[in-house]
């Protein structure tokens, strides 16, 4: 499973809706800052991956989380 599909289907099972590239904190119903902590935290667990924590209020879309997680991996 790709990177892509890995964070697509946890932001589905998260976010409780179908995911496409355009994802984001200003457009889903469901993420919300705690959404979004949950989302971070379940990120670095699944992928074995640290962002740092200047990051984490910056990455608000799936676009934005894709890339700073090839950044890290």
């Amino acid at each position: 499973m790709s990177v892509e599909e890995k964070v697509k289907e946890i932001l589905s099972t998260l976010l409780e809706e179908e995911i496409n590239e355009d994802v984001s904190m200003n457009n889903s119903t469901k993420w919300d800052s705690m959404k979004h902590i949950e989302i971070i935290t379940t990120l670095e667990e699944e992928l074995n991956i640290s962002f740092e924590v200047e990051d984490i209020p910056k990455l608000v879309s799936y676009k934005l989380l894709i890339d700073k997680i090839k950044e890290l991996i």
